[in-house]
């Protein structure tokens, strides 16, 4: 089998104190690749919840327009925010839906994530400006 690496250019490289360089060159840069790896999973981790949240925001405001007058509307609203908080992936103490706001025929439904709940977020965030919380809102008119 021929040698791959003649003994013309080892001893070139040992001449020139080149020994060791090329460790040392990939461990800075394997480091520096998994920060922005981390970070990419957890802005990943924001962007899907952000979705899941928005997804549950306009379902709960299609359950809301459905509705025949107020008192049906919140009923409905209560029904799919529980069967949403059941069925998804969120967890009880991370997500709020407040009561939709019913003023002058225009109704507001609003869903907040926050991340600083126990178990709310599974990335550590290291030094990257990750948010707090999500929300998401819908506001619509009902005759």
């Amino acid at each position: 089998m021929r040698n791959l690496f003649p003994d013309r250019w080892c001893r070139r490289a040992r001449a020139a104190g080149e020994r060791g360089v090329a460790m040392i060159e990939f461990s800075i840069a394997s480091g520096i690749m998994v920060l922005i790896l981390l970070g990419v999973f957890a802005y990943g981790e924001i962007l899907a919840n952000y979705i899941e949240l928005k997804y549950a925001v306009g379902e709960l405001s299609r359950q809301v327009a459905v509705g025949k007058d107020a008192a049906d509307r919140q009923t409905r609203f209560n029904a799919a925010r529980v069967r949403i908080i059941d069925n998804s992936g969120f967890d009880q103490a991370c997500v709020d839906f407040p009561s939709p706001s019913f003023t002058s025929g225009t109704v507001v439904v609003t869903g907040t994530y926050d991340f600083n709940a126990d178990g709310c977020r599974t990335m550590p965030t290291f030094f990257l400006p990750t948010p707090d919380t999500l929300s998401a809102r819908n506001e619509f008119t009902v005759p």
